[in-house]
């Protein structure tokens, strides 16, 4: 996608600009204390509610992944290991502080691997529902494949709020350029092994952020055992479930996310003092 055509798809208040060798678009939105969110697997638009949420008291930077949305794709970005460490160089260059870190889904893994080798600029994690440990072993299978599915399944199992029904050939081709790519971008880093680095589960002892971890007590895609499993891996996790609730948790309860966000920092800030 070249820099004009990303230009006119990226949506409403994004903006772009160059870390590295990657051209990002980001949307920027709110004032108040810095505020990294990371999407899902379905990009950056699927957060707008909870972005118009947490912009009333947080300057949210919700960027689009390498490779996602409008964003560039480098040549040596194979592994969601290297999206960390590029979310990493984003809060060096922006000179970002004392941030808030919010990941969901797909974008959840991303913040396990910044929070394995947090550099001091993120003071509070929460992570909503994250891939990123093992998926699967040679009797369980924790977490669906959405590889092997078809996509109307995909949408139905994960949400709670009925998924609107889609007929691609009507969609306008920004819209439909934009899906593809996301789509893409998650084959290229979920692919294999799948949705996990099998070494992550092995440095989360290394988490010394607090960390709040969230997941929807319907989730269809990725069990709540696994979800267990993977706090009790962070030194001093909490874990806490949301009603109602399927694996997008900012489309099903994006005002229950905003608030246990908002609790969760107001806890840590009280305990501080």
């Amino acid at each position: 996608m070249n820099s004009e055509a990303a230009d006119a798809l990226s949506p409403s208040g994004t903006r772009f600009l160059q870390v590295g060798d990657v051209r990002l678009e980001m949307l920027v939105k709110g004032e108040g204390r810095p505020l990294l969110l990371l999407h899902g697997m379905d990009g950056v638009e699927a957060l707008a509610p909870l972005i118009d949420r947490l912009s009333a008291t947080y300057t949210v930077h919700a960027p689009s992944h390498p490779g996602f949305g409008g964003s560039d794709l480098p040549r040596s970005f194979s592994t969601v290991d290297d999206i960390g460490y590029f979310y990493l160089d984003l809060l060096e260059q922006l000179d970002l502080r004392d941030v808030v870190l919010a990941g969901f889904s797909f974008g959840g893994w991303v913040a396990a691997e910044m929070l394995v080798k947090n550099n001091g600029r993120i003071a509070l994690s929460v992570l909503g529902a994250p891939f990123g440990i093992e998926t699967a072993n040679r009797k369980t299978r924790k977490v669906v494949d959405i590889f092997v599915q078809d996509g109307g399944t995909v949408e139905r199992q994960s949400q709670v709020t009925p998924a609107p029904k889609l007929d691609l050939s009507s969609l306008p081709d920004h819209v439909l350029e934009r899906r593809v790519r996301n789509a893409e971008a998650t084959m290229l880093f979920g692919w294999s092994p799948y949705m996990c680095n099998p070494k992550l589960r092995y440095r989360l002892h290394r988490v010394t952020t607090p960390t709040l971890v969230l997941w929807g007590e319907e989730d269809a895609i990725a069990s709540l055992d696994y979800g267990r499993d993977y706090a009790a891996l962070i030194p001093g996790a909490g874990f806490e479930t949301i009603q109602g609730c399927g694996h997008r948790i900012y489309v099903d309860r994006p005002d229950v996310a905003a608030t246990a966000i908002e609790n969760f920092v107001q806890r840590a800030v009280a305990t501080a003092a």
